[in-house]
């Protein structure tokens, strides 16, 4: 019943298994220049609402370091869009294009858990002050999902990697700069902070680091969250319905 799923999932897999310990090293380096850079950096000494700033920077830089991992899931599409081809055939494939989606999405899933293991590594060695609960395993599956089903909208929606870097520039850098992981988004002007809740990381971020630090977490982020991932998940299922393979 779900073979397409497994199917497109399992070679993405194989595809990733070859460039694996590239995929890590690579996504060592950047988060642990954040963490040094602002964590005990910039931020030595400093606290945002009774959390040492490092605490405060963790969920922040585990939100930016998924969507970054999940939303890359653009340019494989793309790469096996058109060079190898690929991706057409799953396009032609006797499967629903749902399940196209769904492999896909798990697959960007997957990447953003490489990261989300690199970071709980460094948490570990920097004895930081976090707690896993229940809420953050789901602000984070959801987050990823989400930015999963944004690479996908972007890779069917562009037509060459010219655009889909231009989309990047505009759209993910702001969005990640702005959205509460250096500082605290009530700290920007209130046009910023309306504008803010119009991205998805905002709502991931909020919810990831009071469940996280023990803080009160605002359950209307969860709703947000949610009606973006419908939202994305039936973009994500019309784009892959108009695209012929």
């Amino acid at each position: 019943m779900l073979n397409g799923i497994k199917g497109i999932y399992y070679r993405e897999i194989r595809v990733m298994r070859t460039r694996i310990r590239r995929s890590i090293v690579a996504s060592m380096v950047s988060p642990a220049l954040f963490l040094v850079a602002f964590g005990y950096g910039l931020g030595r000494g400093q606290a945002y609402g009774g959390l040492a700033y490092l605490d405060f920077l963790f969920a922040g830089l585990l939100a930016m370091s998924t969507l970054n991992a999940c939303y890359g899931l653009g340019t494989d599409i793309n790469i096996a869009r058109f060079y190898f081809k690929t991706f057409d055939e799953y396009l032609i494939a006797p499967v629903p294009r749902w399940q196209v989606v769904a492999g896909e999405v798990l697959f960007g899933m997957t990447k953003g858990m490489i990261n989300v293991g690199l970071f709980f590594a460094y948490a570990l060695i920097a004895d930081l002050n976090i707690h896993v609960t229940p809420l953050f395993v789901l602000a984070l599956l959801m987050h990823m999902a989400i930015f999963s089903l944004l690479g996908f909208i972007v890779a069917l929606a562009v037509r060459n990697h010219g655009d889909q870097s231009s989309i990047s520039t505009f759209l993910i850098t702001p969005m990640t700069f702005l959205s509460g992981v250096f500082f605290p988004v009530e700290q920007a002007p209130q046009v910023l902070q309306w504008i803010v809740t119009l991205f998805p990381v905002s709502h991931s971020v909020s919810l990831m680091r009071a469940s996280l630090t023990g803080g009160e977490a605002a359950l209307w982020h969860l709703a947000a969250l949610a009606v973006f991932l419908v939202l994305f998940a039936a973009a994500a299922l019309r784009l892959a319905r108009r695209t012929q393979g």
